[in-house]
């Protein structure tokens, strides 16, 4: 899967999760008001990603305060 930084109007830019075959999976859900920024949120989504599929458990999560 890779990013796809794309110019959604002439002023504002998005980020686009493409998979092996170049299909959209996802589309940010804001616009940034500069390449830099829609680039810096996809990453940052990215890490997020990751860090979720590292936690990733096979059972019910615990609640309770033990």
């Amino acid at each position: 899967m890779q990013f796809e930084i794309r110019e959604s109007s002439r002023s504002l830019w998005s980020w686009v999760l493409l998979n092996e075959t170049e299909e959209t999976v996802l589309v940010s859900r804001r616009n940034f008001p500069s390449r830099a920024q829609a680039t810096a949120a996809a990453l940052a989504f990215s890490q997020l990603v990751s860090r979720a599929g590292r936690t990733l458990a096979g059972g019910p999560r615990q609640v309770g305060f033990l």
